[in-house]
This record gives structure tokens, C-alpha cells and sequence, in this order.
């Protein structure tokens, strides 16, 4: 296949523009590992200018199918020291009018600066604008509006009448200066107007750290006139040729049902990401920093009767029967942002910041996402930092002055289950103080945690290590999911056993995320390479995963009209028949994932990170705990007998399996 690169050298100040043919090549995770094995950037620290970002869109951008947009940034990251791939919803729909299909930066700016590529009608104008004031004014902004919002319409402002056509902003907030957690955040414009509920984020792993620290850069503005002179997918009859061996319905008709999830479920009556999740995970919501294991079922459900009263009813009431919904940035009939008085409501962030810190009460969880959004924190890392600290200080191994916060959060079940609204206010002010110092830190405690847990612990241990339990680290009460000596991730919010597996990518869905099941090690180790498979390809191509559902789909029983050699072989999934219909590439979708897997353990392993048995008592604790949650008789015997020996038994048996189905056998534990 043939894509048109991008380099941007920002040392030389030199932009190149190819029309590469790269073999093996079919989407942007593919180019991204490319080049970064080419530069062998493990070689370096991930805050080099020779860590390259690499960023783009997928193949069918530009086709009327629904989540094709997404736009896919690539990276090492500071936190996990591992490559790794985080997507922004809606982006590419804009970036496609560039006219290029990757980006590579390489090098670093003299000062922060502004990248923009412009498409026009037969070329790119790409150049590099150091800012002219100073980063920490532009994010001042307002009590309302700051951060990556204020950041937003300064450049919205500055650049609306330079860019010819529509164009988009993605920049970065206080973050990505001080913390290895710092998002990439994007929002819709219409008419040079940011479109309410609308935002995005490239946020897991710390992109937005990468693209600034390394390269100074705190934006991208993209967009233009570039028209692709014949656009993929573009009308009904060619779904229809392409799609009606899949099934037997019109293809948007099928598009709408198999998204009932992140529209609206009328059988549950709520809808999105929100809504559905809390609905289906109900007692097994990770709550009061995971503490999960420790509470009787019988009390988690009644702390989730609280919660479904004060967090999901309020949603219903104001996002979900109001019907104010919108798309990420392209036309899609999903609708899956959810949005209440201007704010966008998602599970993953609302959780980490909400009943994972101690706060059950929607409208405080507001402020605290708000603000933990507008500082330009990835919000699922820095909600999973905050609800240990919280932990720590609840217990007494932190003092709240040491931790920066002026009061004491509350995660006791009975105070929360007595006064839900008046305790959840009371931990979403301190959220929102300790966020404000995470991103403008003066402590040593408060630097080192924007480093992660496993630092802040080491520091923790060594100030006030008197205070803990005989035998115990801090870190033992942090959840997390390790590499090597340094790297780390915060787990998506879902109790299951496959997010606790050192993988070369987690905290992300390339693992076997569903909760309330407990599989055998080879089980496990299978599923999570079918998932790693499809997550794989759905990052590969920019496309975004709430269309899984009939993008990974097999063959009806229906017969297909038409003559080319595709359309009468019934066997492969949507994704490979649209590569040979469109590209005339005939892909092997599973054999290629494992072949790209196997290179990302490969250079993890280059980067001396490596598989490691949880260093945190808490991980030990969910997966044992699981065991007997989730009705594996088996393992809960063996996790009675020694939970930490069963524990080491049960993940070194899922790497090797999954070694061994990935064709790579020296990930191990």
C-alpha cells in the first residue's frame, strides 16, 4: 500500500513529504513501529528528541463508514517506557484534509511551538510557530475556562483566518509539563466554534508529555481544502457490494442496532459508555482505590444502590432522557457522547475521578473531572493516583498537609452510605487540590508522583515508612500494572483478571477485559490474544472500537451479487474484505497482529521492559480475591493456600500461553 508521509524535523527545521510504499504496512500502528525500529529509539529515554511521535489516520479515513476517524498517535511512553498507541475519536475526519496520511516528529523545537499542516488543493504547508506568550498564561485562561480549554481558543482565535477551510486544534495542558501523564486534547469546531460534548483525548500513556517535553511542541493545528480525488467507501451501493455477504440488512440499519450500547438501551433505558457500564458492573465497580477484595458483597451492593441513585439517576435524568448527545467529530449514529450542562459524562473518567476516590455524587464528580480534564491529566491515570493517596492519608500513612490537601477524604462506607452528597463534595475538593498540585508541583512528594505510583511510594517509604505496617510498602496499596524496574500503567476501570497481566500494551482494551469471569491461565492467555488481535487492527486503522461489533464480523448464509473474487469468498471479516475491495491487499488479519505483537515485546524487552510480578499487595489481593468473586473453586483453594506463590502460578502460565499463540516466547514472567 501506498501512504503519503510526513517528517517533521524540528532540530533542522525541515519538513519532508513522501509518497512511501511500505511493505507490511497497512495502517499507522504498522508505519509507527517501522520507524521507531528504524531510529531504535529504546535506545533512548523517552523524553529525547529521538523518540519519535508518529501520528495519522487509518486507510478508510475519508469513507462514509461510521468510526473511521480516529486519529492514532504512537509513541514511547514516559510512564510504561514502552511504545504505545492512544487514539483521539473524530480527529482524522478533520486531519484528512491535509492530504497526508502519517506524521513523524523527530528532533525538538527551541521553544514551545505550534505545528501546523495545512492542506491545499495540490500541496501541504507545514510549518512551526514558537508561541509568542508564555504556556503558563495561555492556560491561566478563566475560573470557567483554563487549561487545554483556555489553550483551545487562543489558538482557535489566533489561527481561524489563516487556515483555509475547516481545521482542528489538539494541544496539550499543564500536565505534559510536569507530569508523565499529561494527555493529548482535541475538540470539534464548527464555524471556528468548539462543539459542547464534542472533545476528545489521545490520553493513556502520556502523549502529551512526549509531544511536549521532547519536542516542544504544545499543539497541532490540522485541517485545509485537500480533497481525496476519490474517497473509499464513498456511497450506499458500494456498502451494499461490499457488505451484503456480511448481512443480510441494509448496513446502516446493522451499524445503528449493533451500537445500541452507546446510543441508547432501551431494554436498560440508559445508554453510552456510562450508563451501560455502571448498569452491567453494578457491586463489581472498582470503588474507594480498589478496595474491593475487603468489602463483603453484601456492602458493595448497597454502596452501589447509593451509586446508582446519586451518579447513574442524575445521568438519566440529564444527559440520557434529555437525548443531549453528540459525536466525537464525524457523522456517526452511534452518538455516544453523553452530555449534561456542557459536559461531556464517560465512565472510565467519572469512575477513576468518582467512586474510585470516594465520590458518589455526580454533580461534585463534575468539578473534579473538569478540573483534572482542563490541567490536561490523562484522567484515568491521575484519578487512580489520587484515590491511593486518598487510601494513604485515610489510614494515616500520609498526614493531608504532606499530601497537599486541607482535609481528610472520607472512603468510609458507612459515612458515604449516610451522607453520599456532603462526604462526595468533600472528596471532590480535595481531588481538585491535589490535581492543581500534581500540575503545578512544589513538593517533592507531589513532582514524584507525577512521575507515578512507584516512584511516589519509593519516596513515601523512605519520608514516612514508620507509619506503615510491619513488612509493608506503600505501594502495596496502589494498583497498577508493571514493567521492568520504572514502567507502569493505571488499569482501565473494569475488576478483571486479565487487566492485572504485564503486557507490552495495557491500561488500554488490548487484553481480556471482561469482569465476573475467572478463566484458566491458557484460557486467559487465549483471549487475550483474540483481543489483542482486534485491538490491534482497530488502532491500526484508526477506527474506533464501539463499531466492533459489525466491523469484526464474519460472513452471513446470504449470497452476494457481483462478479470479483472477494465478494464470492464468504469466509473473512469486514475488516480484510475491505482491504482487498478498496486496496487489493490480501491480509492475513490474525498472522499480521501476531507478527506486530511479537516486535512490540521484542522492543519492550530492547527497552529493558519486561514482565514482573505485581509489586503491589492490592494487584495480589484482585486477582485472588476474583477467584472467589467471580466462582473459581479451583484457584481459590490454591489462592488460600498462598495467595502470593498462586498468584505467580497463575500469570507466569497466562504469559507463556499467550507467548506461545503470539509466536513470541521470551515475554515471560
Amino acid at each position: 500500500m501506498e501512504f503519503t508521509t510526513l517528517t517533521v524535523d524540528l532540530l533542522e527545521g525541515k519538513a519532508t513529504l513522501r509518497r512511501e510504499r511500505g511493505k507490511g504496512v497497512f495502517g499507522v500502528l504498522d508505519y509507527g513501529l517501522k520507524v521507531h525500529e528504524e531510529l531504535k529509539t529504546y535506545k533512548h529515554a523517552p523524553y529525547s528528541p529521538y523518540n519519535a511521535v508518529v501520528f495519522g489516520k487509518g486507510p478508510f479515513a475519508g469513507s462514509i463508514l461510521p468510526g473511521s476517524h480516529r486519529l492514532v498517535f504512537f509513541f514511547r511512553s514516559p510512564l510504561y517506557k514502552t511504545l504505545y498507541p492512544s487514539t483521539m475519536g473524530g480527529a482524522a475526519y478533520t486531519f484528512q484534509r491535509t492530504g497526508v496520511d502519517f506524521v513523524t516528529l523527530i528532533g525538538k523545537a527551541q521553544k514551545p511551538s505550534v505545528l501546523v499542516i495545512e492542506g491545499l488543493e495540490r500541496s501541504v504547508k507545514v510549518y512551526v510557530e514558537p508561541l509568542e506568550e508564555e504556556l503558563q498564561t495561555l492556560w491561566k485562561g478563566t475560573a470557567e475556562r483554563f487549561g487545554v480549554y483556555s489553550f483551545t481558543d487562543y489558538l482557535v482565535e489566533k489561527f481561524k483566518n489563516r487556515i483555509a477551510g475547516e481545521f482542528r486544534v489538539a494541544c496539550v495542558g499543564p500536565a505534559s509539563l510536569t507530569t508523565d501523564y499529561g494527555a493529548i486534547f482535541s475538540q470539534t469546531l464548527r464555524n471556528g466554534t468548539p462543539v459542547e460534548g464534542s472533545e476528545d483525548w489521545a490520553a493513556r500513556g502520556g502523549g502529551g508529555s512526549v509531544l511536549l517535553r521532547a519536542h516542544n511542541i504544545a499543539a497541532v493545528i490540522f485541517g485545509g481544502i485537500y480533497r481525496e480525488e476519490k474517497r473509499v467507501i464513498s456511497n450506499p451501493d458500494q456498502t451494499k457490494k461490499v457488505f451484503g455477504a456480511v448481512y443480510s440488512k441494509p448496513l446502516f440499519q446493522v451499524i445503528t442496532e449493533k451500537t445500541t450500547k452507546y446510543r441508547y438501551n432501551p431494554k436498560h433505558k440508559t445508554g453510552g459508555t456510562f450508563g451501560e457500564d455502571y448498569y452491567a458492573e453494578r457491586e463489581k465497580t472498582p470503588v474507594l482505590n480498589w478496595q474491593m477484595p475487603y468489602i463483603p458483597r453484601e456492602e458493595r451492593v448497597k454502596l452501589f444502590k447509593v451509586i446508582e441513585k446519586e451518579y447513574l439517576e442524575i445521568f438519566n435524568k440529564e444527559a440520557i432522557e434529555t437525548k443531549s448527545w453528540t459525536t466525537c467529530g464525524e457523522p456517526c449514529p452511534a452518538a455516544c457522547k453523553k452530555v449534561r450542562n456542557g459536559l461531556k459524562t464517560d465512565y472510565e473518567p467519572y469512575n477513576a475521578n468518582g467512586p474510585l476516590a470516594g465520590n458518589v455524587y455526580l454533580k461534585a464528580a463534575d468539578s473534579a473531572v473538569r478540573t483534572v480534564d482542563a490541567l490536561g491529566f490523562d484522567a484515568i491515570e491521575f484519578g487512580g493516583a489520587a484515590a491511593w493517596i486518598f487510601e494513604l492519608v485515610a489510614r494515616g500513612i500520609l498526614k493531608p498537609e504532606e499530601a497537599g490537601i486541607s482535609g481528610k477524604p472520607v472512603l468510609d462506607l458507612n459515612e458515604i452510605q449516610k451522607s453520599p452528597k456532603e462526604v462526595s463534595k468533600k472528596n471532590a475538593e480535595l481531588l481538585v487540590e491535589l490535581a492543581h498540585k500534581v500540575a503545578y508541583p512544589e513538593a517533592e512528594l507531589h513532582k514524584l508522583l507525577g512521575k507515578g505510583k512507584r516512584k511516589a511510594a519509593a519516596f513515601i517509604d523512605s519520608r514516612y515508612g514508620e507509619r506503615l505496617p510491619k513488612g509493608k510498602s506503600s505501594l502495596d496499596y496502589a494498583v497498577l500494572v508493571a514493567l521492568g524496574t520504572e514502567g507502569e500503567v493505571n488499569p482501565t476501570m473494569y475488576w478483571a483478571v486479565g487487566n492485572f497481566v504485564p503486557l507490552p500494551v495495557q491500561g488500554k482494551y488490548w487484553t481480556y477485559y471482561k469482569f465476573g469471569v475467572f478463566p484458566e491461565p491458557e484460557a486467559l492467555a487465549e483471549k487475550i490474544a483474540e483481543s489483542s488481535i482486534s485491538e490491534f487492527w482497530y488502532d491500526n486503522v484508526g477506527w474506533c472500537r464501539f463499531h466492533r461489533r459489525w466491523l469484526t464480523a464474519g460472513p452471513s448464509s446470504c449470497e452476494l451479487e457481483g462478479e470479483c473474487e472477494l465478494e464470492r469468498s464468504l469466509s473473512k471479516p469486514v475488516l480484510e474484505r475491505l482491504f482487498e475491495v478498496v486496496y487489493g491487499e490480501r491480509i492475513d488479519l490474525a498472522e499480521h497482529a501476531k507478527n506486530v505483537l511479537s516486535r512490540l515485546c521484542d522492543y519492550a524487552l530492547k527497552a529493558d521492559c519486561y514482565p514482573v510480578f505485581p509489586p503491589s499487595e492490592r494487584v495480589v489481593d484482585l486477582i485472588a480475591a476474583a477467584s472467589s468473586e467471580f466462582g473459581n473453586k479451583r484457584w481459590e483453594e490454591r489462592f488460600k493456600e498462598s495467595k502470593v506463590k498462586a498468584v505467580r502460578e497463575y500469570l507466569s502460565s497466562t504469559l507463556t500461553a499467550y507467548g506461545e499463540l503470539i509466536g513470541y516466547d521470551r515475554w515471560r514472567l
